[in-house]
Protein backbone atom coordinates (compact mmCIF):
# COMPACT_ATOMS: atom_id res chain seq x y z
CA UNK A 1 0.00 0.00 0.00
CA UNK A 2 0.92 3.54 -0.89
CA UNK A 3 -0.16 6.38 1.33
CA UNK A 4 0.78 10.39 0.83
CA UNK A 5 -1.62 13.33 1.48
CA UNK A 6 -2.79 14.56 -2.50
CA UNK A 7 -6.68 15.29 -2.45
CA UNK A 8 -9.04 13.23 -2.56
CA UNK A 9 -11.04 12.93 -5.94
CA UNK A 10 -14.14 11.77 -3.94
CA UNK A 11 -13.83 10.42 -0.63
CA UNK A 12 -17.17 8.35 -1.12
CA UNK A 13 -15.54 6.65 -4.42
CA UNK A 14 -12.57 4.87 -5.14
CA UNK A 15 -11.27 4.69 -8.45
CA UNK A 16 -9.59 1.96 -10.67
CA UNK A 17 -6.30 2.60 -13.10
CA UNK A 18 -5.88 -0.88 -15.28
CA UNK A 19 -3.04 -1.06 -17.78
CA UNK A 20 -3.25 -4.18 -20.34
CA UNK A 21 0.26 -5.94 -21.58
CA UNK A 22 0.60 -8.55 -23.58
CA UNK A 23 0.20 -11.66 -21.29
CA UNK A 24 -1.67 -9.89 -17.88
CA UNK A 25 -3.75 -7.33 -16.62
CA UNK A 26 -2.66 -4.94 -13.87
CA UNK A 27 -4.71 -2.32 -11.66
CA UNK A 28 -4.43 -0.22 -8.80
CA UNK A 29 -7.25 1.18 -6.52
CA UNK A 30 -6.67 5.01 -5.71
CA UNK A 31 -9.08 5.98 -2.64
CA UNK A 32 -8.27 9.98 -1.73
CA UNK A 33 -4.96 9.74 -0.25
CA UNK A 34 -4.49 5.89 -0.72
CA UNK A 35 -3.29 3.67 -2.85
CA UNK A 36 -3.68 0.26 -3.40
CA UNK A 37 -2.11 -2.03 -6.10
CA UNK A 38 -4.37 -5.29 -6.41
CA UNK A 39 -3.19 -8.78 -6.93
CA UNK A 40 -5.15 -11.30 -8.62
CA UNK A 41 -7.07 -13.80 -6.76
CA UNK A 42 -4.92 -16.55 -8.48
CA UNK A 43 -2.14 -16.80 -10.64
CA UNK A 44 -4.73 -17.85 -13.59
CA UNK A 45 -6.99 -15.39 -13.38
CA UNK A 46 -4.14 -12.54 -14.02
CA UNK A 47 -6.32 -11.88 -17.03
CA UNK A 48 -8.10 -8.38 -17.77
CA UNK A 49 -11.92 -10.00 -16.36
CA UNK A 50 -9.52 -11.29 -13.47
CA UNK A 51 -7.69 -8.29 -12.16
CA UNK A 52 -10.85 -5.84 -12.93
CA UNK A 53 -12.81 -8.21 -10.69
CA UNK A 54 -10.30 -8.40 -7.66
CA UNK A 55 -10.37 -4.49 -8.11
CA UNK A 56 -13.61 -3.73 -7.70
CA UNK A 57 -13.63 -6.30 -4.85
CA UNK A 58 -10.36 -4.15 -3.41
CA UNK A 59 -12.71 -0.75 -3.92
CA UNK A 60 -15.36 -2.14 -2.10
CA UNK A 61 -13.75 -2.97 1.24
CA UNK A 62 -11.81 0.72 0.62
CA UNK A 63 -14.51 3.17 -0.10
CA UNK A 64 -18.51 3.24 0.93
CA UNK A 65 -19.42 3.71 -2.74
CA UNK A 66 -16.96 1.10 -4.10
CA UNK A 67 -15.41 2.19 -7.52
CA UNK A 68 -16.86 4.84 -9.53
CA UNK A 69 -14.83 4.58 -12.79
CA UNK A 70 -12.19 1.97 -14.33
CA UNK A 71 -9.69 3.54 -16.54
CA UNK A 72 -7.79 1.30 -19.07
CA UNK A 73 -4.47 1.92 -20.77
CA UNK A 74 -4.75 -0.05 -23.55
CA UNK A 75 -0.83 1.28 -25.11
CA UNK A 76 0.96 -1.47 -24.45
CA UNK A 77 -1.57 -4.01 -25.85
CA UNK A 78 -1.55 -1.87 -29.00
CA UNK A 79 1.96 -1.41 -29.55
CA UNK A 80 2.58 -5.35 -29.28
CA UNK A 81 0.05 -5.96 -31.89
CA UNK A 82 1.58 -3.61 -33.83
CA UNK A 83 5.18 -5.08 -33.65
CA UNK A 84 4.50 -8.45 -33.86
CA UNK A 85 4.31 -9.71 -37.58
CA UNK A 86 1.83 -12.61 -36.81
CA UNK A 87 -0.54 -10.37 -35.39
CA UNK A 88 -4.02 -10.66 -36.52
CA UNK A 89 -4.26 -6.50 -37.77
CA UNK A 90 -6.90 -5.83 -40.64
CA UNK A 91 -4.91 -4.99 -44.55
CA UNK A 92 -5.25 -1.12 -44.64
CA UNK A 93 -5.56 0.66 -47.76
CA UNK A 94 -3.63 4.24 -47.87
CA UNK A 95 -5.07 7.15 -50.13
CA UNK A 96 -2.80 10.14 -50.72
CA UNK A 97 -4.18 13.39 -51.90
CA UNK A 98 -1.55 15.58 -53.44
CA UNK A 99 -0.99 17.21 -56.26
CA UNK A 100 1.12 14.50 -57.93
CA UNK A 101 2.14 11.07 -57.04
CA UNK A 102 5.91 10.72 -55.82
CA UNK A 103 8.02 9.81 -58.51
CA UNK A 104 10.76 8.18 -56.40
CA UNK A 105 9.75 4.66 -54.68
CA UNK A 106 11.12 5.98 -51.22
CA UNK A 107 9.00 8.74 -51.19
CA UNK A 108 6.00 7.21 -52.14
CA UNK A 109 6.00 4.45 -48.95
CA UNK A 110 6.39 5.52 -45.37
CA UNK A 111 9.74 5.45 -44.02
CA UNK A 112 8.73 3.95 -41.05
CA UNK A 113 8.75 0.03 -41.96
CA UNK A 114 6.28 -1.07 -39.49
CA UNK A 115 3.95 1.52 -40.64
CA UNK A 116 4.39 -0.15 -44.37
CA UNK A 117 3.47 -3.54 -43.11
CA UNK A 118 0.58 -2.21 -42.57
CA UNK A 119 -0.46 -1.12 -45.85
CA UNK A 120 -1.51 -3.72 -48.36
CA UNK A 121 -2.63 -1.07 -51.16
CA UNK A 122 -1.94 2.83 -51.86
CA UNK A 123 -3.38 4.85 -54.30
CA UNK A 124 -2.77 8.60 -55.26
CA UNK A 125 -5.53 10.91 -56.06
CA UNK A 126 -4.42 14.32 -57.76
CA UNK A 127 -5.66 17.37 -55.22
CA UNK A 128 -4.92 18.92 -51.46
CA UNK A 129 -4.37 22.57 -50.51
CA UNK A 130 -1.71 24.48 -48.60
CA UNK A 131 -1.47 24.99 -45.23
CA UNK A 132 -3.84 28.53 -45.58
CA UNK A 133 -6.02 25.96 -47.41
CA UNK A 134 -5.51 27.80 -50.57
CA UNK A 135 -6.63 24.62 -53.33
CA UNK A 136 -3.32 23.57 -55.14
CA UNK A 137 -5.19 21.46 -57.91
CA UNK A 138 -8.58 20.42 -58.32
CA UNK A 139 -9.56 16.76 -57.17
CA UNK A 140 -9.27 14.23 -59.48
CA UNK A 141 -12.68 13.22 -60.68
CA UNK A 142 -11.62 10.16 -62.78
CA UNK A 143 -9.03 9.02 -60.70
CA UNK A 144 -11.04 9.09 -57.62
CA UNK A 145 -13.45 6.94 -59.68
CA UNK A 146 -10.96 4.29 -60.79
CA UNK A 147 -9.42 4.25 -57.07
CA UNK A 148 -13.41 3.47 -55.48
CA UNK A 149 -13.37 0.78 -58.38
CA UNK A 150 -10.27 -1.02 -57.60
CA UNK A 151 -10.74 -0.83 -53.70
CA UNK A 152 -14.48 -2.39 -53.87
CA UNK A 153 -12.39 -5.64 -55.67
CA UNK A 154 -9.83 -5.92 -52.95
CA UNK A 155 -11.66 -6.66 -49.89
CA UNK A 156 -9.80 -4.59 -48.28
CA UNK A 157 -12.50 -2.46 -45.49
CA UNK A 158 -9.82 -0.23 -43.66
CA UNK A 159 -8.95 2.95 -45.11
CA UNK A 160 -6.68 5.54 -44.26
CA UNK A 161 -6.79 9.07 -46.41
CA UNK A 162 -4.21 11.96 -46.41
CA UNK A 163 -4.45 15.17 -47.98
CA UNK A 164 -2.34 17.56 -48.52
CA UNK A 165 -3.62 20.82 -46.41
CA UNK A 166 -6.41 18.95 -45.06
CA UNK A 167 -5.33 20.39 -41.50
CA UNK A 168 -6.63 23.78 -42.82
CA UNK A 169 -9.09 22.57 -45.45
CA UNK A 170 -10.45 18.68 -45.49
CA UNK A 171 -12.74 19.27 -48.54
CA UNK A 172 -10.69 17.08 -50.81
CA UNK A 173 -10.43 14.39 -47.71
CA UNK A 174 -13.78 14.24 -46.68
CA UNK A 175 -14.89 14.11 -50.73
CA UNK A 176 -13.23 11.03 -51.43
CA UNK A 177 -14.14 8.94 -47.70
CA UNK A 178 -17.34 9.85 -49.31
CA UNK A 179 -17.18 8.22 -52.45
CA UNK A 180 -15.32 4.90 -50.87
CA UNK A 181 -18.20 4.90 -48.83
CA UNK A 182 -20.80 4.65 -51.65
CA UNK A 183 -18.21 2.13 -53.09
CA UNK A 184 -17.54 -0.06 -50.20
CA UNK A 185 -20.82 0.25 -48.01
CA UNK A 186 -19.19 -0.27 -44.24
CA UNK A 187 -15.57 0.75 -44.80
CA UNK A 188 -13.88 1.97 -41.70
CA UNK A 189 -12.39 5.53 -42.81
CA UNK A 190 -9.59 7.47 -40.63
CA UNK A 191 -9.14 10.93 -42.13
CA UNK A 192 -5.89 12.87 -41.34
CA UNK A 193 -7.77 16.05 -40.75
CA UNK A 194 -9.42 14.79 -37.60
CA UNK A 195 -5.99 14.62 -36.27
CA UNK A 196 -4.15 18.21 -37.26
CA UNK A 197 -0.41 18.21 -36.70
CA UNK A 198 2.07 18.40 -39.56
CA UNK A 199 4.03 16.75 -42.03
CA UNK A 200 2.34 14.27 -44.32
CA UNK A 201 4.65 11.50 -43.33
CA UNK A 202 3.50 11.88 -39.84
CA UNK A 203 -0.71 12.66 -40.50
CA UNK A 204 -0.21 9.46 -42.50
CA UNK A 205 1.42 7.28 -40.40
CA UNK A 206 -1.10 8.54 -37.71
CA UNK A 207 -4.05 7.51 -39.36
CA UNK A 208 -2.85 4.02 -41.29
CA UNK A 209 -2.61 3.01 -37.33
CA UNK A 210 -5.48 4.41 -36.42
CA UNK A 211 -7.03 2.51 -39.20
CA UNK A 212 -5.06 -0.88 -38.23
CA UNK A 213 -5.74 -0.82 -34.36
CA UNK A 214 -9.96 0.15 -35.04
CA UNK A 215 -10.60 -3.55 -35.19
CA UNK A 216 -8.39 -4.92 -31.67
CA UNK A 217 -9.58 -1.81 -29.67
CA UNK A 218 -13.17 -2.87 -30.64
CA UNK A 219 -12.67 -6.14 -29.32
CA UNK A 220 -11.20 -5.21 -26.38
CA UNK A 221 -13.13 -2.30 -25.60
CA UNK A 222 -16.28 -4.93 -25.80
CA UNK A 223 -14.63 -7.70 -23.57
CA UNK A 224 -14.12 -4.40 -21.07
CA UNK A 225 -17.70 -3.74 -21.03
CA UNK A 226 -18.71 -6.95 -20.78
CA UNK A 227 -16.57 -7.57 -17.70
CA UNK A 228 -17.64 -3.99 -16.14
CA UNK A 229 -21.84 -5.19 -16.61
CA UNK A 230 -20.90 -8.53 -14.81
CA UNK A 231 -20.10 -6.95 -11.46
CA UNK A 232 -21.74 -5.36 -8.95
CA UNK A 233 -22.51 -1.12 -8.87
CA UNK A 234 -22.50 1.32 -11.80
CA UNK A 235 -18.70 1.16 -13.22
CA UNK A 236 -17.55 3.68 -15.82
CA UNK A 237 -15.33 2.98 -18.18
CA UNK A 238 -12.73 5.37 -19.36
CA UNK A 239 -9.81 4.62 -21.64
CA UNK A 240 -6.63 6.45 -21.54
CA UNK A 241 -5.55 8.86 -23.96
CA UNK A 242 -1.36 9.51 -25.23
CA UNK A 243 -1.59 12.42 -23.40
CA UNK A 244 -1.95 11.18 -19.98
CA UNK A 245 -6.20 12.27 -19.81
CA UNK A 246 -9.08 10.10 -21.29
CA UNK A 247 -11.51 9.50 -23.08
CA UNK A 248 -15.02 7.99 -24.02
CA UNK A 249 -14.97 4.34 -25.26
CA UNK A 250 -17.11 5.71 -27.89
CA UNK A 251 -14.59 8.09 -28.50
CA UNK A 252 -11.91 5.87 -28.60
CA UNK A 253 -13.37 3.33 -30.75
CA UNK A 254 -13.67 5.62 -33.85
CA UNK A 255 -9.95 7.46 -33.16
CA UNK A 256 -8.21 4.27 -31.10
CA UNK A 257 -5.15 6.13 -32.24
CA UNK A 258 -5.49 8.83 -29.85
CA UNK A 259 -4.83 5.77 -26.75
CA UNK A 260 -1.40 5.08 -28.50
CA UNK A 261 1.45 5.42 -25.95
CA UNK A 262 -0.51 6.69 -22.84
CA UNK A 263 1.60 4.57 -20.57
CA UNK A 264 4.65 6.70 -20.12
CA UNK A 265 2.60 9.48 -19.33
CA UNK A 266 0.38 7.75 -17.23
CA UNK A 267 3.39 6.44 -15.46
CA UNK A 268 4.90 10.66 -15.12
CA UNK A 269 1.47 11.33 -12.77
CA UNK A 270 1.26 8.63 -11.31
CA UNK A 271 4.79 8.91 -9.94
CA UNK A 272 3.70 12.49 -9.42
CA UNK A 273 0.79 11.57 -7.81
CA UNK A 274 2.48 9.10 -4.91
CA UNK A 275 4.77 11.97 -4.21
CA UNK A 276 2.29 14.28 -3.34
CA UNK A 277 3.67 16.71 -6.08
CA UNK A 278 1.78 18.70 -8.97
CA UNK A 279 5.24 19.68 -10.69
CA UNK A 280 8.11 17.48 -11.01
CA UNK A 281 10.75 16.12 -13.13
CA UNK A 282 10.68 12.18 -13.15
CA UNK A 283 13.20 9.59 -13.57
CA UNK A 284 12.48 6.59 -15.16
CA UNK A 285 13.84 3.40 -16.88
CA UNK A 286 13.51 2.54 -20.33
CA UNK A 287 15.33 -0.96 -21.27
CA UNK A 288 17.85 -0.07 -18.35
CA UNK A 289 18.75 3.73 -19.56
CA UNK A 290 17.42 6.71 -17.02
CA UNK A 291 15.16 8.66 -18.96
CA UNK A 292 13.01 11.93 -17.14
CA UNK A 293 9.90 13.42 -17.95
CA UNK A 294 7.80 16.30 -16.43
CA UNK A 295 5.07 16.86 -14.46
CA UNK A 296 3.43 20.65 -14.76
CA UNK A 297 0.40 21.35 -12.76
CA UNK A 298 -0.52 17.78 -12.39
CA UNK A 299 0.00 17.13 -15.91
CA UNK A 300 2.66 15.31 -18.00
CA UNK A 301 4.36 17.67 -20.33
CA UNK A 302 3.64 16.16 -24.12
CA UNK A 303 3.54 16.52 -27.59
CA UNK A 304 3.27 14.89 -31.06
CA UNK A 305 6.86 12.31 -30.99
CA UNK A 306 8.12 9.57 -31.89
CA UNK A 307 6.87 6.35 -30.18
CA UNK A 308 9.35 3.67 -29.04
CA UNK A 309 9.50 0.90 -31.36
CA UNK A 310 7.07 3.01 -34.77
CA UNK A 311 10.08 4.67 -36.57
CA UNK A 312 8.15 7.86 -37.35
CA UNK A 313 6.42 10.90 -35.36
CA UNK A 314 3.04 10.64 -34.88
CA UNK A 315 0.87 13.71 -34.39
CA UNK A 316 -1.34 12.52 -31.39
CA UNK A 317 0.51 14.44 -28.43
CA UNK A 318 2.16 11.30 -26.07
CA UNK A 319 4.75 11.96 -23.06
CA UNK A 320 8.33 13.63 -23.28
CA UNK A 321 10.84 11.45 -22.16
CA UNK A 322 14.51 12.23 -22.61
CA UNK A 323 17.95 10.80 -21.67
CA UNK A 324 19.09 11.59 -18.10
CA UNK A 325 22.21 10.88 -17.31
CA UNK A 326 22.60 10.33 -13.33
CA UNK A 327 24.41 13.20 -12.77
CA UNK A 328 22.20 15.75 -14.86
CA UNK A 329 19.70 17.17 -12.28
CA UNK A 330 21.03 18.82 -9.30
CA UNK A 331 19.72 20.24 -6.04
CA UNK A 332 19.09 23.60 -7.26
CA UNK A 333 16.81 22.32 -10.12
CA UNK A 334 13.82 24.38 -10.70
CA UNK A 335 11.23 21.67 -9.69
CA UNK A 336 11.71 18.74 -7.72
CA UNK A 337 13.32 15.44 -9.19
CA UNK A 338 11.80 12.16 -7.85
CA UNK A 339 12.96 8.98 -8.68
CA UNK A 340 10.12 6.64 -7.87
CA UNK A 341 10.19 3.22 -6.26
CA UNK A 342 6.92 1.57 -7.67
CA UNK A 343 6.99 -0.67 -10.17
CA UNK A 344 6.64 0.61 -13.68
CA UNK A 345 2.66 -0.83 -13.69
CA UNK A 346 2.02 0.56 -10.79
CA UNK A 347 2.87 4.11 -11.78
CA UNK A 348 0.96 3.38 -15.04
CA UNK A 349 -2.38 2.03 -13.08
CA UNK A 350 -2.28 4.96 -10.53
CA UNK A 351 -1.99 7.64 -13.41
CA UNK A 352 -4.78 5.99 -15.01
CA UNK A 353 -6.70 5.65 -12.25
CA UNK A 354 -6.17 9.85 -11.40
CA UNK A 355 -6.52 11.04 -14.71
CA UNK A 356 -8.70 13.64 -16.46
CA UNK A 357 -10.68 14.36 -19.84
CA UNK A 358 -8.31 15.65 -21.59
CA UNK A 359 -8.52 17.02 -25.42
CA UNK A 360 -5.48 18.59 -27.63
CA UNK A 361 -5.76 20.57 -30.96
CA UNK A 362 -2.75 21.13 -32.84
CA UNK A 363 -3.77 23.84 -35.96
CA UNK A 364 -2.55 26.54 -38.57
CA UNK A 365 -3.90 29.84 -39.13
CA UNK A 366 -3.05 32.92 -40.67
CA UNK A 367 -3.23 35.75 -38.86
CA UNK A 368 -2.56 39.50 -39.93
CA UNK A 369 -3.64 41.63 -36.54
CA UNK A 370 -3.17 40.90 -32.78
CA UNK A 371 -6.87 41.09 -33.18
CA UNK A 372 -7.16 38.27 -35.22
CA UNK A 373 -4.76 36.04 -33.16
CA UNK A 374 -6.71 36.39 -29.67
CA UNK A 375 -9.52 35.36 -32.00
CA UNK A 376 -7.94 32.51 -33.27
CA UNK A 377 -6.33 31.60 -29.82
CA UNK A 378 -10.38 32.05 -28.49
CA UNK A 379 -11.96 29.91 -30.97
CA UNK A 380 -9.37 27.19 -30.73
CA UNK A 381 -9.99 27.37 -26.76
CA UNK A 382 -13.51 27.00 -27.20
CA UNK A 383 -13.34 24.21 -29.44
CA UNK A 384 -11.09 21.97 -27.50
CA UNK A 385 -13.32 22.66 -24.16
CA UNK A 386 -16.09 21.29 -26.26
CA UNK A 387 -14.09 18.38 -27.10
CA UNK A 388 -13.07 18.02 -23.31
CA UNK A 389 -17.03 17.83 -22.35
CA UNK A 390 -17.24 15.23 -24.99
CA UNK A 391 -14.97 13.39 -23.45
CA UNK A 392 -16.33 13.50 -19.97
CA UNK A 393 -15.46 16.88 -17.98
CA UNK A 394 -17.93 18.25 -15.46
CA UNK A 395 -19.27 21.12 -16.69
CA UNK A 396 -17.95 24.29 -15.68
CA UNK A 397 -14.51 22.16 -14.38
CA UNK A 398 -12.50 22.79 -17.81
CA UNK A 399 -9.32 25.32 -17.80
CA UNK A 400 -6.85 25.95 -20.54
CA UNK A 401 -3.76 23.82 -19.31
CA UNK A 402 -1.51 24.84 -22.28
CA UNK A 403 -1.91 26.92 -25.51
CA UNK A 404 1.24 28.08 -27.43
CA UNK A 405 1.32 30.31 -30.68
CA UNK A 406 4.48 29.95 -33.10
CA UNK A 407 5.37 31.31 -36.40
CA UNK A 408 5.82 28.33 -38.98
CA UNK A 409 8.66 28.85 -40.58
CA UNK A 410 9.14 28.93 -44.67
CA UNK A 411 5.48 30.15 -44.68
CA UNK A 412 3.98 33.73 -45.61
CA UNK A 413 4.16 35.96 -43.00
CA UNK A 414 1.57 35.48 -40.56
CA UNK A 415 1.17 31.93 -40.87
CA UNK A 416 1.10 30.65 -37.37
CA UNK A 417 0.52 27.44 -35.26
CA UNK A 418 -1.28 26.80 -32.50
CA UNK A 419 -1.56 24.33 -29.86
CA UNK A 420 -4.13 24.33 -27.16
CA UNK A 421 -4.60 21.62 -24.47
CA UNK A 422 -7.74 21.14 -22.48
CA UNK A 423 -8.36 19.29 -19.60
CA UNK A 424 -10.95 19.00 -16.61
CA UNK A 425 -12.51 17.29 -13.51
CA UNK A 426 -14.34 14.33 -14.30
CA UNK A 427 -18.25 14.04 -14.66
CA UNK A 428 -19.47 11.81 -12.09
CA UNK A 429 -22.97 12.00 -13.26
CA UNK A 430 -21.83 9.60 -16.02
CA UNK A 431 -21.26 6.25 -14.09
CA UNK A 432 -23.02 3.84 -15.30
CA UNK A 433 -24.27 4.86 -18.40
Amino acid sequence: MYDHQMPAQGDDVAHIGVTLRPHRAYAAVVHGATVLPVEPVAPARADLEGVVAAAVGVALRAAPGGAGAVTVDLAPLLLDTLVRTEAEVPPVAAVRIVPRAATDPALARSPAELVERRIARRWTVAGGHDLLGNELTPLDGDGLALLCEELAGTGIRHVAIVAAGSQARPAHEREVADAILAAVPGARISVASDYGGQGLVAREATVVIDSALTALTERVLDRCERTLARLPGSLELRVARGDGGYSTPSRIRVTPVVAFGATEALELCGAAHLAGLDDCRVLLSRDGRPVAGEVRHGLAVVRPDVPVGIGTELVVPMAVLTGAPPDSYPGGADVPVIRPDAPPHVLACVGAAISQPASWLDEVAFIESAAELDHVRRDAEERATAMVMANGAAPGSTRVAEVSTVAVPYSPSGTIRIRVRVAGSPDTSLAGR
